[in-house]
């Protein structure tokens, strides 16, 4: 943690030295300097106020402390007491106090490390301006660490179990989830259609078909079966501080998200799961008017490989010999030749079955293992390194002490050190990131497989354009079609862009 120690005397250490005692701001110092090698601070700058007025405007150290610290070039101020930042009026209290607390500073003394953002205690009681919502603060902040640790221990803690589960108590009265068998066959069902391209509408129809009710003994509708989809409950999984309420209902980011493994049982697989989280993340229906159908399985999908348009499906309006209605794609904006829509279907299937077959073959002989490997060797040798440039800048304390560097080149070698183990520190995460995404790579194309294969087999099955329309998207971003005007009937060409794991 980058630190600053600020140093001023109170009215009594003058006193004190007027009665002889030695020099006050040496011996906070030295007390200082001790606490940062201790908790391994990594000191960058030393202010010492050589003015005792009460008002800030008085200490022009103190001006520049709180000008440095609202630019957060600190993690951290290191002080005797915590009232050697100010003990001036309310006005001046409030100012030091929303200085540290927005730009997220710790105050740090010999006894009590201070964060504003978390931890109010009696000890803080002299900032009155706190004191009205201090209680409440720490009723709240006990009851969130509580929710927390809970969470961390795999619990489920909302007041009411989800769709497919029920309470059960233990002999302390202690409650836990149990599945609740009838409800969780309607779980499972919701998974099983929706992995065969259901749509949620269609999938709520079917259960109350069924007779299942809701947890409010209502029918079902597309959102009640949304909820289950996205809900990582069923698949072993508990989670807290996913939405932030202050903030509009906002999804916080993942790493501020608490998702841990629970102590209940899954209904259903993770791989199950996330196969159904990535045909919601690709599944996109194309808006269409009031009582107007999709017609064009290829809607959306088909571009011109001429001028970049989308191509649209016309009806033939030469009467065939069989008699049977014929369509036909084209480009309305150039001169791309226009082919029967049933040829450049099955040229797509049988492209999209090759590319399939194909990958397959990649995946498995792709060793993954090789690149995360080399990932996980950098990141030993970066934490190496690390841990030696911490055990430098732990010695500048030794070398400060026996007086074999001064105060200044103290302070610089430290820059120059916490500079360094910022940047192998960014290096560090990166190189785990990596690591992490290289996993998630591996998984998400083995679970491709699956979805492509089922996607081609529900598409032939199908007699339903919308449905097919809906299938395609899940699987291909786009197809590119090429025909010239010497080119006839199947004659012409296709370029498949699948939906491929990033």
């Amino acid at each position: 943690m980058n630190t600053c120690i600020y140093l001023r005397k109170s009215r009594a250490d003058e006193e004190a030295e007027k009665q002889g005692e030695f020099e006050t701001l040496h011996r906070h110092k030295t007390t200082l300097l001790k606490i940062a090698k201790e908790k391994c601070l990594n000191v960058v700058d030393i202010k010492e106020e050589l003015e005792s007025g009460e008002s800030i405007k008085d200490r022009p150290r103190m001006i520049e402390l709180l000008k440095e610290v609202e630019d957060n070039q600190y993690d951290a101020v290191l002080v005797m007491d915590i009232d050697r930042l100010g003990r001036g009026n309310m006005q001046d209290q409030g100012l030091i106090l929303d200085t540290f607390k927005n730009s997220n500073t710790e105050i740090i003394t010999p006894r009590k490390t201070y964060n504003l953002n978390n931890e109010f205690d009696e000890e803080y009681s002299e900032f009155e301006a706190f004191m009205a919502r201090k209680e409440l603060k720490l009723i709240n902040r006990r009851l969130q660490r509580g929710r927390i640790k809970s969470i961390e221990e795999g619990k489920y803690i909302s007041p009411d179990p989800p769709y497919g589960y029920k309470f059960k108590y233990d002999d302390r009265g202690k409650k836990y989830l149990i599945i609740d068998e009838y409800q969780a066959e309607a779980v499972r069902l919701i998974f099983s259609m929706y992995l065969d391209m259901y749509g949620s509408n269609k999938i709520a129809n079917k259960l109350n078909e069924l007779g299942y009710k809701t947890n409010n003994h209502i029918q079902f509708k597309n959102k009640a079966v949304k909820d289950i989809l996205t809900n990582i409950t069923y698949c072993g999984y508990v989670k807290w501080k996913t939405v932030d309420r202050k903030n509009h209902n906002r999804v916080r980011p993942k790493d501020e998200q608490i998702i841990v493994k629970g102590n209940h049982e899954a209904i259903i697989d993770e791989i199950t799961f996330n196969r159904a989280q990535e045909i919601r993340k690709n599944r996109y229906i194309p808006p269409t008017f009031e009582k107007k159908e999709v017609s064009n399985p290829l809607a959306g999908v088909l571009i011109c490989g001429k001028c970049g348009h989308n191509l649209i499906q016309a009806v033939d309006s030469r009467c065939p010999k069989d008699d049977i209605r014929r369509f036909y794609i084209k480009c309305k904006h150039c001169d791309n030749k226009s082919s029967r829509f049933d040829y450049i279907e099955k040229a797509i299937l049988n492209s999209l079955e090759d590319w399939l077959n194909e990958y397959k073959i990649k995946v498995s002989l792709e060793d993954d293992r090789t690149e995360i490997d080399k990932l996980k060797f950098e990141s030993k040798a970066i934490k190496r390194e690390l841990k030696n440039t911490e055990n430098q800048q732990n010695k500048l304390y030794d070398f400060l002490e026996r007086g074999i560097y001064s105060e200044e080149i103290f302070l610089e070698r430290s820059v120059l050190l916490s500079n360094k183990i910022k940047s192998l520190k960014e290096e560090l995460s990166r190189v785990n990131i990596e690591i992490i995404s290289s996993k998630e790579n591996t998984l998400a194309r083995k679970q491709l497989i699956p979805t492509l294969e089922t996607t081609l087999e529900n598409y032939y099955k199908s007699d339903n354009a919308k449905e097919k329309n809906i299938l395609l998207k899940t699987v291909l971003d786009k197809v590119v079609y090429t025909k010239e005007k010497n080119q006839k009937n199947d004659n012409f060409s296709i370029e498949l862009y699948p939906k491929l794991p990033k």
